[in-house]
């Protein structure tokens, strides 16, 4: 076997392993080329893997992305004809290789000198704000070499986007980064995905001294959750066995139910007015306590509410809108906003309110409530009676 086959061979046998960390093609055979080198990495596209290639002109970069079937077969073409330094990174070696004016190769192969991980986000991706990976390994979302786990890409995304609002309402709110210590209750925790990386930003990036309590009614994740955090060092983050509805919530600064399904969303937001909490994020799920209504509303609506589709749409606007009114009565500053796109998950719909001092003109949104139950044929709010 020659030594560009040698080559060859440990390029699939990285794409194979998923070591491959980089390439670099430089020196062009063609001396016009503008194409003076070509840095190559591999990242997930859609939770898939595809070939990201850099090629560096000397005044701007243009980057193309291919399969790996396709990347690799382009790679094979670009070492045997157009490049004639070849420079090959996997996690555990680096391949240099020459190609020499017969058309035969030189190969050197050492082991690493330093720690290279085979990453698969693109160079312009923001820096996360999750400093520790240990929990993200036991979670299952990476694996130990600390790369996200196939089927995993979507979720990874949605933790950080997450972590990402809350640091940006931490940065607008200065108020809040002076709790001492700042207690969080998490209601609905479910596997911790967002609860830990909660925890890991607060504790480790911001520095706040915290306390994050997760509440979970299924007892097997509850045991999960709580040896992980045992497990990862993680002292002040605990979880107990209990509904959202029944959960006693006394002392909450902030107050978080992501994907709490139907009314359990409603039971969570009462729970964080009742506790005054100074900020509550809540992500809804499932609206079918007012779509039950929805086909009572006037003419107009009744059209609308004709299609299945557009009824369940129509049922989580006015049921989130009245949420989101509600909260503002009680001294809320709210926003409502798609949180991630619904390329990586449905449930993208975010509230959070913001704990204010100001005067509340409470009659008047009353009135806007009564007319939306009025306009859609709503007889009840769940969360109006939740307190």
């Amino acid at each position: 076997m020659d030594k560009l086959e040698v080559l060859i061979k440990e390029l699939y046998n990285s794409i194979r392993d998923d070591d491959f960390a980089r390439i670099t093609l430089s020196k062009p055979t063609d001396k016009a080329s503008e194409v003076k080198k070509i840095i190559i990495r591999m990242v997930l596209i859609k939770d898939k893997r595809h070939f990201s290639f850099v090629y560096r002109h000397p005044t701007k970069d243009i980057t193309k992305n291919h399969t790996v079937s396709e990347g690799g077969d382009l790679i094979v073409g670009l070492i045997q004809s157009e490049f004639e330094i070849t420079n090959f990174f996997t996690t555990e070696k680096h391949f240099a290789a020459e190609r020499l004016p017969n058309g035969k190769f030189n190969l050197k192969v050492q082991a690493q000198k330093t720690d290279i991980k085979a990453t698969r986000t693109h160079d312009k991706q923001k820096k996360s704000l999750l400093t520790k990976t240990d929990y993200l390994i036991s979670l299952e979302i990476l694996n130990k070499k600390e790369q996200i786990q196939k089927g995993k890409g979507d979720k990874y995304k949605q933790i950080n986007k997450y972590v990402e609002i809350v640091d940006g309402i931490l940065r607008k709110n200065k108020t809040l980064c002076k709790l001492d210590p700042m207690h969080v209750v998490d209601m609905g925790s479910g596997k911790g995905y967002l609860t830990f990386a909660l925890y890991d930003y607060l504790k480790n990036h911001s520095k706040q001294n915290i306390m994050v309590r997760g509440i979970e009614m299924r007892s097997d994740l509850v045991d999960v959750c709580y040896g992980i955090a045992y497990d990862v060092g993680f002292k002040h983050l605990s979880f107990e066995e209990g509904t959202i509805q029944k959960a006693k919530v006394k002392n909450a600064d902030v107050l978080i139910a992501l994907h709490a399904c139907d009314t359990a969303t409603d039971d969570a937001i009462a729970k964080g007015i009742e506790a005054d909490a100074k900020l509550i994020i809540c992500s809804p799920c499932c609206h079918k306590q007012v779509r039950k209504d929805l086909h009572d509303g006037i003419p107009a609506v009744q059209s609308i509410n004709q299609y299945g589709i557009l009824m369940e749409r129509q049922a989580e606007i006015v049921t989130d809108t009245i949420r989101a009114l509600i909260l503002q009565k009680h001294g809320y500053k709210t926003s409502v906003f798609e949180f991630i796109s619904t390329e990586h998950t449905g449930k993208n719909l975010m509230i959070t309110a913001i704990k204010h001092d100001d005067q509340v003109d409470m009659d008047g949104i009353q009135i806007k409530i009564d007319e939306l139950k009025e306009t859609f044929g709503v007889k009840k709010h769940y969360l109006e009676e939740a307190f």
